[in-house]
Protein backbone atom coordinates (compact mmCIF):
# COMPACT_ATOMS: atom_id res chain seq x y z
CA UNK A 1 0.00 0.00 0.00
CA UNK A 2 1.11 3.43 -0.94
CA UNK A 3 1.34 5.71 1.57
CA UNK A 4 0.86 9.53 0.59
CA UNK A 5 4.26 11.81 0.62
CA UNK A 6 2.61 13.73 4.26
CA UNK A 7 1.61 10.30 5.92
CA UNK A 8 5.20 9.29 5.32
CA UNK A 9 7.14 12.12 6.02
CA UNK A 10 4.49 12.61 9.48
CA UNK A 11 5.60 8.95 10.51
CA UNK A 12 9.22 9.61 9.31
CA UNK A 13 9.41 12.61 11.93
CA UNK A 14 7.51 11.17 14.35
CA UNK A 15 10.08 7.99 14.45
CA UNK A 16 13.06 10.23 14.24
CA UNK A 17 11.93 12.40 17.28
CA UNK A 18 10.34 9.52 19.40
CA UNK A 19 13.71 7.54 19.27
CA UNK A 20 15.64 10.88 19.98
CA UNK A 21 13.10 11.78 23.06
CA UNK A 22 13.51 7.73 24.26
CA UNK A 23 17.35 8.45 23.89
CA UNK A 24 17.58 11.50 25.55
CA UNK A 25 15.31 10.15 28.47
CA UNK A 26 17.41 6.65 28.85
CA UNK A 27 20.50 9.13 28.40
CA UNK A 28 19.22 11.48 31.71
CA UNK A 29 18.64 8.88 33.61
CA UNK A 30 22.33 7.01 33.00
CA UNK A 31 24.05 10.53 33.79
CA UNK A 32 21.98 11.49 36.38
CA UNK A 33 23.30 7.73 38.26
CA UNK A 34 26.42 8.09 36.82
CA UNK A 35 26.89 11.78 38.71
CA UNK A 36 25.14 10.24 42.16
CA UNK A 37 27.67 7.24 42.18
CA UNK A 38 30.52 9.56 41.09
CA UNK A 39 29.86 12.03 44.43
CA UNK A 40 29.39 8.64 46.35
CA UNK A 41 32.77 6.90 45.36
CA UNK A 42 34.44 10.47 45.52
CA UNK A 43 33.15 10.66 49.58
CA UNK A 44 33.94 7.70 50.30
CA UNK A 45 37.52 8.12 48.73
CA UNK A 46 38.01 11.39 50.97
CA UNK A 47 36.98 9.70 53.76
CA UNK A 48 39.60 6.87 53.39
CA UNK A 49 42.01 10.20 52.68
CA UNK A 50 40.91 11.32 55.58
CA UNK A 51 41.78 8.10 57.54
CA UNK A 52 45.35 8.05 55.65
CA UNK A 53 45.20 11.94 57.62
CA UNK A 54 44.63 10.91 60.22
CA UNK A 55 46.89 7.77 61.26
CA UNK A 56 49.82 10.19 60.28
CA UNK A 57 49.12 13.03 62.56
CA UNK A 58 48.76 10.49 65.41
CA UNK A 59 51.93 8.36 64.97
CA UNK A 60 49.62 5.33 65.20
CA UNK A 61 51.92 2.88 63.14
CA UNK A 62 53.88 1.66 66.50
CA UNK A 63 50.87 0.24 69.28
CA UNK A 64 48.14 -1.43 67.47
CA UNK A 65 46.03 -0.89 70.60
CA UNK A 66 46.77 2.45 70.86
CA UNK A 67 45.73 2.78 67.08
CA UNK A 68 42.59 0.51 68.23
CA UNK A 69 41.80 3.23 70.89
CA UNK A 70 42.86 5.82 69.13
CA UNK A 71 40.41 4.89 66.23
CA UNK A 72 37.51 3.99 67.87
CA UNK A 73 37.72 7.34 69.62
CA UNK A 74 37.99 9.41 66.45
CA UNK A 75 35.23 7.52 64.10
CA UNK A 76 33.01 5.82 66.15
CA UNK A 77 31.10 8.83 66.31
CA UNK A 78 31.28 9.67 62.76
CA UNK A 79 29.89 7.04 60.90
CA UNK A 80 26.60 8.67 60.34
CA UNK A 81 24.80 5.86 58.06
CA UNK A 82 28.19 5.95 56.73
CA UNK A 83 30.04 1.97 56.88
CA UNK A 84 34.04 1.88 57.72
CA UNK A 85 36.42 -0.74 59.21
CA UNK A 86 40.61 -0.70 59.17
CA UNK A 87 42.91 -3.36 58.77
CA UNK A 88 46.76 -3.68 59.33
CA UNK A 89 48.92 -5.66 56.69
CA UNK A 90 48.96 -8.48 59.55
CA UNK A 91 45.11 -8.96 59.28
CA UNK A 92 44.27 -7.57 62.66
CA UNK A 93 41.50 -5.30 63.07
CA UNK A 94 42.03 -1.84 64.03
CA UNK A 95 38.60 -0.57 63.76
CA UNK A 96 35.17 -2.47 62.89
CA UNK A 97 32.25 -1.58 64.15
CA UNK A 98 29.58 -3.88 64.62
CA UNK A 99 27.32 -2.91 61.26
CA UNK A 100 30.01 -2.86 59.15
CA UNK A 101 29.72 -6.51 57.44
CA UNK A 102 32.24 -6.69 54.59
CA UNK A 103 33.27 -9.67 54.62
CA UNK A 104 37.15 -9.47 53.96
CA UNK A 105 37.37 -13.26 52.65
CA UNK A 106 35.12 -11.82 49.70
CA UNK A 107 37.79 -8.91 49.05
CA UNK A 108 40.44 -8.90 47.04
CA UNK A 109 43.78 -9.06 49.46
CA UNK A 110 46.05 -6.17 49.94
CA UNK A 111 48.95 -7.09 47.66
CA UNK A 112 46.42 -7.06 44.86
CA UNK A 113 44.39 -4.13 45.19
CA UNK A 114 45.18 -1.60 42.47
CA UNK A 115 45.68 2.63 43.84
CA UNK A 116 42.38 3.10 43.58
CA UNK A 117 41.20 0.80 45.26
CA UNK A 118 38.17 -1.41 44.93
CA UNK A 119 34.31 -0.82 44.22
CA UNK A 120 31.95 -3.74 45.44
CA UNK A 121 28.36 -3.45 46.52
CA UNK A 122 26.59 -6.08 48.77
CA UNK A 123 23.22 -6.39 50.92
CA UNK A 124 23.35 -5.72 54.78
CA UNK A 125 20.14 -6.18 56.72
CA UNK A 126 18.32 -5.42 53.23
CA UNK A 127 20.32 -2.38 53.03
CA UNK A 128 22.20 -2.15 49.80
CA UNK A 129 25.74 -0.76 50.44
CA UNK A 130 28.47 0.21 48.58
CA UNK A 131 31.93 0.45 49.39
CA UNK A 132 35.09 0.76 48.58
CA UNK A 133 38.58 -1.07 49.64
CA UNK A 134 42.09 0.59 49.13
CA UNK A 135 45.71 -0.25 50.93
CA UNK A 136 48.09 2.32 51.57
CA UNK A 137 51.50 2.85 54.00
CA UNK A 138 51.21 5.44 56.65
CA UNK A 139 53.84 6.16 59.68
CA UNK A 140 55.82 2.38 58.35
CA UNK A 141 52.89 0.08 58.58
CA UNK A 142 50.63 -1.03 55.37
CA UNK A 143 46.86 -0.70 56.02
CA UNK A 144 43.94 -1.59 54.43
CA UNK A 145 40.45 0.43 54.79
CA UNK A 146 37.65 -0.25 53.64
CA UNK A 147 34.70 2.59 53.40
CA UNK A 148 31.08 2.29 52.44
CA UNK A 149 27.50 3.96 52.16
CA UNK A 150 24.31 3.25 52.15
CA UNK A 151 22.29 3.63 48.34
CA UNK A 152 18.97 3.60 50.43
CA UNK A 153 18.72 7.75 49.42
CA UNK A 154 20.56 7.64 46.05
CA UNK A 155 18.12 4.38 44.88
CA UNK A 156 15.13 6.55 46.25
CA UNK A 157 16.05 9.56 44.28
CA UNK A 158 17.22 7.46 41.13
CA UNK A 159 13.57 6.07 41.56
CA UNK A 160 11.77 9.45 41.66
CA UNK A 161 14.09 11.05 38.83
CA UNK A 162 12.81 7.24 36.69
CA UNK A 163 9.51 8.00 37.32
CA UNK A 164 9.63 11.22 36.12
CA UNK A 165 10.75 10.23 33.13
CA UNK A 166 8.80 7.16 32.84
CA UNK A 167 5.67 9.96 33.04
CA UNK A 168 7.11 12.19 30.42
CA UNK A 169 7.82 9.61 27.77
CA UNK A 170 4.34 9.88 26.70
CA UNK A 171 4.17 13.63 26.26
CA UNK A 172 7.52 13.18 24.06
CA UNK A 173 6.04 10.77 22.35
CA UNK A 174 2.70 13.28 21.70
CA UNK A 175 5.28 16.17 20.88
CA UNK A 176 7.13 14.04 18.72
CA UNK A 177 3.70 13.41 16.49
CA UNK A 178 2.95 16.67 16.43
CA UNK A 179 6.26 18.00 15.39
CA UNK A 180 6.45 15.44 12.69
CA UNK A 181 2.67 16.49 11.34
CA UNK A 182 3.60 20.01 11.95
CA UNK A 183 7.27 20.17 10.39
CA UNK A 184 5.91 17.72 7.22
CA UNK A 185 2.88 20.11 6.31
CA UNK A 186 5.42 22.97 6.97
CA UNK A 187 7.51 21.27 3.74
CA UNK A 188 5.10 20.01 1.54
CA UNK A 189 3.07 23.28 1.85
CA UNK A 190 5.07 25.15 -0.86
CA UNK A 191 4.54 22.02 -2.61
CA UNK A 192 0.85 22.21 -2.40
CA UNK A 193 0.78 25.82 -3.82
CA UNK A 194 2.58 24.71 -6.49
CA UNK A 195 0.35 21.93 -7.65
CA UNK A 196 -2.83 24.07 -6.98
CA UNK A 197 -1.35 26.97 -9.27
CA UNK A 198 -0.36 23.83 -11.88
CA UNK A 199 -3.72 23.24 -12.09
CA UNK A 200 -5.24 26.23 -12.61
CA UNK A 201 -2.99 26.24 -16.34
CA UNK A 202 -4.63 25.08 -19.18
CA UNK A 203 -4.63 25.39 -22.75
CA UNK A 204 -6.03 28.23 -22.81
CA UNK A 205 -4.07 30.08 -20.46
CA UNK A 206 -0.43 28.69 -21.35
CA UNK A 207 0.88 32.23 -20.62
CA UNK A 208 0.84 31.78 -16.80
CA UNK A 209 3.27 31.00 -14.68
CA UNK A 210 3.80 29.84 -11.10
CA UNK A 211 5.12 31.83 -8.59
CA UNK A 212 8.42 32.85 -8.59
CA UNK A 213 9.95 31.67 -5.09
CA UNK A 214 13.07 33.30 -3.75
CA UNK A 215 13.98 30.36 -0.81
CA UNK A 216 16.82 29.63 -3.12
CA UNK A 217 16.23 25.55 -2.22
CA UNK A 218 15.07 22.83 -4.29
CA UNK A 219 11.81 24.25 -4.05
CA UNK A 220 12.31 27.16 -6.07
CA UNK A 221 14.67 25.07 -8.85
CA UNK A 222 11.46 22.95 -8.94
CA UNK A 223 9.10 25.92 -9.41
CA UNK A 224 11.68 28.12 -12.00
CA UNK A 225 12.08 24.35 -14.12
CA UNK A 226 8.44 24.13 -14.38
CA UNK A 227 8.06 27.51 -15.28
CA UNK A 228 10.62 26.66 -17.71
CA UNK A 229 8.76 23.79 -19.10
CA UNK A 230 5.77 25.91 -19.48
CA UNK A 231 7.62 27.86 -21.93
CA UNK A 232 8.73 25.37 -24.00
CA UNK A 233 4.70 24.20 -24.02
CA UNK A 234 3.60 27.48 -24.59
CA UNK A 235 6.44 27.76 -27.23
CA UNK A 236 5.54 24.03 -28.99
CA UNK A 237 1.76 25.35 -28.83
CA UNK A 238 1.77 28.70 -30.43
CA UNK A 239 4.12 26.95 -33.20
CA UNK A 240 1.66 24.57 -34.14
CA UNK A 241 -1.16 26.65 -34.08
CA UNK A 242 0.79 28.98 -36.56
CA UNK A 243 2.12 25.95 -38.58
CA UNK A 244 -1.41 25.19 -39.22
CA UNK A 245 -2.72 28.86 -39.88
CA UNK A 246 -0.10 29.23 -42.31
CA UNK A 247 -0.21 26.19 -43.92
CA UNK A 248 -4.15 26.39 -44.22
CA UNK A 249 -3.18 30.38 -45.57
CA UNK A 250 -0.61 28.54 -48.10
CA UNK A 251 -2.43 26.36 -49.45
CA UNK A 252 -5.70 27.69 -49.57
CA UNK A 253 -4.61 30.11 -52.27
CA UNK A 254 -3.30 27.52 -54.93
CA UNK A 255 -6.08 25.30 -54.52
CA UNK A 256 -8.15 28.25 -54.63
CA UNK A 257 -6.74 29.18 -58.36
CA UNK A 258 -7.26 25.23 -59.29
CA UNK A 259 -10.52 25.33 -58.53
CA UNK A 260 -11.42 28.80 -60.60
CA UNK A 261 -9.64 28.18 -63.36
CA UNK A 262 -10.86 24.66 -63.26
CA UNK A 263 -14.41 26.04 -63.21
CA UNK A 264 -13.93 28.90 -65.74
CA UNK A 265 -12.33 25.97 -68.50
CA UNK A 266 -15.63 24.19 -67.78
CA UNK A 267 -18.23 26.70 -67.76
CA UNK A 268 -17.65 27.06 -71.67
CA UNK A 269 -16.37 25.51 -74.67
CA UNK A 270 -12.79 26.81 -75.29
CA UNK A 271 -10.47 26.59 -78.15
CA UNK A 272 -7.64 24.07 -77.71
CA UNK A 273 -4.94 27.06 -76.86
CA UNK A 274 -7.15 28.43 -74.34
CA UNK A 275 -7.70 24.34 -72.38
CA UNK A 276 -3.64 24.23 -72.73
CA UNK A 277 -3.36 27.84 -70.94
CA UNK A 278 -6.25 26.72 -68.17
CA UNK A 279 -4.22 23.68 -67.69
CA UNK A 280 -0.29 25.33 -67.95
CA UNK A 281 -1.78 27.44 -64.78
CA UNK A 282 -3.34 24.59 -63.03
CA UNK A 283 -0.20 22.55 -63.06
CA UNK A 284 2.01 25.26 -61.89
CA UNK A 285 -0.30 25.82 -59.13
CA UNK A 286 -0.22 21.97 -58.49
CA UNK A 287 3.57 22.21 -58.35
CA UNK A 288 4.27 25.00 -55.66
CA UNK A 289 1.27 23.00 -53.62
CA UNK A 290 2.98 19.95 -54.19
CA UNK A 291 6.40 21.89 -53.10
CA UNK A 292 4.84 23.23 -50.21
CA UNK A 293 3.31 19.94 -49.53
CA UNK A 294 6.89 18.25 -49.53
CA UNK A 295 8.37 21.17 -47.05
CA UNK A 296 5.49 20.82 -44.62
CA UNK A 297 5.96 16.81 -44.36
CA UNK A 298 9.75 17.23 -44.22
CA UNK A 299 9.49 19.59 -41.09
CA UNK A 300 7.03 17.51 -39.84
CA UNK A 301 9.39 14.90 -39.86
CA UNK A 302 12.04 17.05 -38.41
CA UNK A 303 9.31 18.08 -35.46
CA UNK A 304 9.00 13.97 -35.07
CA UNK A 305 12.52 13.40 -34.99
CA UNK A 306 12.61 10.92 -37.68
CA UNK A 307 14.83 13.06 -40.27
CA UNK A 308 18.26 12.38 -39.42
CA UNK A 309 21.64 13.65 -41.25
CA UNK A 310 24.33 10.55 -41.93
CA UNK A 311 27.36 12.31 -42.26
CA UNK A 312 29.99 10.71 -44.73
CA UNK A 313 32.70 11.91 -47.48
CA UNK A 314 31.04 13.44 -50.57
CA UNK A 315 32.68 16.23 -52.89
CA UNK A 316 31.49 19.34 -52.51
CA UNK A 317 33.05 20.43 -55.60
CA UNK A 318 30.96 18.31 -57.85
CA UNK A 319 27.72 18.86 -55.92
CA UNK A 320 28.24 22.79 -56.51
CA UNK A 321 29.09 21.99 -60.10
CA UNK A 322 25.57 20.04 -60.40
CA UNK A 323 23.96 22.78 -58.58
CA UNK A 324 25.84 25.20 -61.24
CA UNK A 325 24.22 23.48 -64.04
CA UNK A 326 20.89 22.99 -62.66
CA UNK A 327 20.13 26.37 -62.07
CA UNK A 328 21.74 27.89 -64.70
CA UNK A 329 19.48 27.62 -67.65
CA UNK A 330 16.68 28.12 -64.95
CA UNK A 331 18.23 31.74 -63.75
CA UNK A 332 19.35 32.92 -67.47
CA UNK A 333 15.26 32.26 -68.27
CA UNK A 334 14.84 34.82 -65.44
CA UNK A 335 17.34 37.06 -67.05
CA UNK A 336 19.63 36.54 -64.18
CA UNK A 337 23.36 35.95 -64.54
CA UNK A 338 24.78 32.94 -62.72
CA UNK A 339 28.65 32.23 -62.20
CA UNK A 340 30.72 29.69 -60.20
CA UNK A 341 33.91 29.88 -58.64
CA UNK A 342 35.03 26.37 -58.10
CA UNK A 343 38.13 24.80 -57.09
CA UNK A 344 38.94 22.67 -60.21
CA UNK A 345 40.28 19.34 -58.06
CA UNK A 346 37.67 17.37 -55.73
CA UNK A 347 36.68 18.83 -51.93
CA UNK A 348 35.89 16.40 -49.64
CA UNK A 349 33.52 17.02 -46.67
CA UNK A 350 31.64 14.86 -44.29
CA UNK A 351 27.96 16.03 -44.93
CA UNK A 352 24.64 14.30 -46.04
CA UNK A 353 24.58 13.71 -49.77
CA UNK A 354 21.07 13.78 -49.89
CA UNK A 355 20.93 17.40 -47.52
CA UNK A 356 23.56 19.11 -49.01
CA UNK A 357 22.52 19.32 -52.19
CA UNK A 358 19.19 20.30 -51.14
CA UNK A 359 20.53 23.13 -48.65
CA UNK A 360 22.42 24.28 -52.20
CA UNK A 361 19.52 24.64 -53.91
CA UNK A 362 17.51 26.19 -51.37
CA UNK A 363 19.81 29.19 -51.14
CA UNK A 364 20.34 29.49 -54.66
CA UNK A 365 16.42 29.59 -55.18
CA UNK A 366 15.91 32.01 -52.44
CA UNK A 367 19.08 34.52 -54.55
CA UNK A 368 17.16 33.93 -58.18
CA UNK A 369 13.92 34.40 -56.63
CA UNK A 370 14.93 37.69 -55.21
CA UNK A 371 17.36 38.95 -57.99
CA UNK A 372 15.48 41.36 -60.29
CA UNK A 373 16.16 40.29 -63.63
CA UNK A 374 19.83 41.91 -65.34
CA UNK A 375 21.17 41.22 -61.74
CA UNK A 376 23.58 38.55 -60.64
CA UNK A 377 23.89 35.27 -58.62
CA UNK A 378 27.51 34.32 -57.90
CA UNK A 379 28.21 30.63 -56.44
CA UNK A 380 31.62 29.94 -54.85
CA UNK A 381 33.65 26.98 -52.81
CA UNK A 382 36.84 27.95 -51.54
CA UNK A 383 38.98 26.74 -48.87
CA UNK A 384 39.50 28.86 -45.61
CA UNK A 385 41.46 27.33 -42.30
CA UNK A 386 41.05 23.54 -42.89
CA UNK A 387 36.69 24.05 -44.02
CA UNK A 388 35.07 24.37 -46.86
CA UNK A 389 33.37 27.36 -47.57
CA UNK A 390 30.42 27.91 -49.12
CA UNK A 391 29.32 31.15 -50.67
CA UNK A 392 26.06 32.42 -52.67
CA UNK A 393 26.02 35.77 -53.17
CA UNK A 394 22.94 38.03 -55.58
CA UNK A 395 22.56 41.43 -56.45
CA UNK A 396 18.68 40.90 -55.62
CA UNK A 397 16.71 43.44 -53.07
CA UNK A 398 18.83 42.50 -49.67
CA UNK A 399 17.19 42.15 -46.28
CA UNK A 400 15.72 44.43 -44.15
CA UNK A 401 18.49 44.64 -40.92
CA UNK A 402 15.48 44.21 -38.57
CA UNK A 403 14.58 40.70 -40.38
CA UNK A 404 17.84 39.34 -40.78
CA UNK A 405 17.47 37.08 -37.35
CA UNK A 406 13.92 36.36 -38.15
CA UNK A 407 14.36 35.15 -41.87
CA UNK A 408 15.20 31.58 -40.60
CA UNK A 409 12.06 31.33 -38.51
CA UNK A 410 9.18 29.14 -40.79
CA UNK A 411 6.50 30.99 -42.52
CA UNK A 412 8.51 34.31 -41.87
CA UNK A 413 8.75 36.48 -45.14
CA UNK A 414 10.27 40.14 -44.95
CA UNK A 415 8.53 43.05 -45.53
CA UNK A 416 10.18 44.27 -48.80
CA UNK A 417 10.24 40.47 -50.15
CA UNK A 418 6.42 40.93 -49.53
CA UNK A 419 6.44 43.76 -51.95
CA UNK A 420 7.80 41.85 -55.11
CA UNK A 421 5.08 39.96 -55.12
CA UNK A 422 7.65 36.55 -55.34
CA UNK A 423 5.36 33.98 -54.89
CA UNK A 424 7.24 31.39 -51.83
CA UNK A 425 5.70 29.97 -48.05
CA UNK A 426 8.68 31.47 -46.19
CA UNK A 427 9.88 27.40 -45.44
CA UNK A 428 13.12 27.10 -47.88
CA UNK A 429 15.27 28.67 -45.45
CA UNK A 430 14.03 27.71 -42.18
CA UNK A 431 14.71 24.08 -43.87
CA UNK A 432 18.34 25.43 -44.69
CA UNK A 433 18.62 26.18 -41.39
CA UNK A 434 17.84 23.11 -40.17
CA UNK A 435 19.89 21.29 -42.94
CA UNK A 436 22.83 23.13 -41.70
CA UNK A 437 22.64 22.39 -37.88
CA UNK A 438 22.81 18.94 -38.41
CA UNK A 439 26.07 19.62 -40.24
CA UNK A 440 27.14 21.52 -37.05
CA UNK A 441 27.50 24.72 -39.04
CA UNK A 442 25.18 27.66 -39.13
CA UNK A 443 24.36 29.99 -42.25
CA UNK A 444 25.73 33.23 -42.09
CA UNK A 445 24.10 36.32 -43.57
CA UNK A 446 25.70 39.81 -44.99
CA UNK A 447 23.09 41.89 -47.01
CA UNK A 448 22.46 45.22 -47.56
CA UNK A 449 19.27 46.57 -48.44
CA UNK A 450 18.30 47.07 -52.27
CA UNK A 451 22.05 45.86 -53.14
CA UNK A 452 22.16 42.09 -52.45
CA UNK A 453 22.90 39.44 -50.09
CA UNK A 454 25.66 36.29 -49.64
CA UNK A 455 24.45 33.57 -47.85
CA UNK A 456 27.75 31.52 -46.27
CA UNK A 457 28.51 28.57 -44.32
CA UNK A 458 31.50 25.86 -43.90
CA UNK A 459 31.70 22.10 -43.40
CA UNK A 460 35.08 20.43 -42.63
CA UNK A 461 37.58 19.26 -44.60
CA UNK A 462 37.68 15.38 -44.99
CA UNK A 463 41.52 15.59 -44.94
CA UNK A 464 42.52 19.30 -43.74
CA UNK A 465 44.32 20.94 -46.52
CA UNK A 466 46.42 23.53 -45.81
CA UNK A 467 48.02 26.73 -47.67
CA UNK A 468 50.82 24.61 -48.58
CA UNK A 469 49.18 22.14 -50.12
CA UNK A 470 48.62 24.76 -52.70
CA UNK A 471 51.68 26.69 -52.49
CA UNK A 472 49.76 30.14 -51.77
CA UNK A 473 48.04 30.27 -55.31
CA UNK A 474 44.02 30.82 -55.44
CA UNK A 475 42.41 27.28 -56.61
CA UNK A 476 41.43 27.48 -60.45
CA UNK A 477 38.22 28.07 -61.30
CA UNK A 478 36.31 25.25 -62.72
CA UNK A 479 33.75 27.17 -64.78
CA UNK A 480 32.45 30.44 -65.29
CA UNK A 481 28.60 30.59 -66.35
CA UNK A 482 27.64 33.27 -68.44
CA UNK A 483 23.56 34.15 -68.73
Amino acid sequence: MHLPIRIRLSVSYFFIFAVAGVLLVAASWFMARRSLYFELDHEMDERIDDVHDFIVANRLGGDVAQAQAAMAAEFSLKDEGKWLQIEDGQGTWIYRPSRMLIDPQNMPPAGSLPPQGVFTEFTAKSKTVRALRRSFTADGRLWIVESGITLAKTDLVLARFRNGLLLMTPLVLLMAGFAGHLISRRALSPVAAIAREAQRIHEGNLQLRLSRLETRDELAHLSATLNDMLERIESGVRSVRDFTAHASHELRTPVALIRSETDLALRFDRSPGEYRDALRVIGAEAQQMSSLLDSLLFLARVDAGTEQARLEPVDAQNLCAQAWRKWRPVLREAGIHLTADLPSAPVMVMADSLYLPRLLNIVLENAGKYTPAGGSVRLSLSLRDGRALFQVTDTGVGVPPQDRQRIFDRFFRAANVRETQAPGSGLGLALAAWIAARHQTRIQVVSELGAGSSFSWSLPLRVPITKDDVHGEPLPLLATGVA
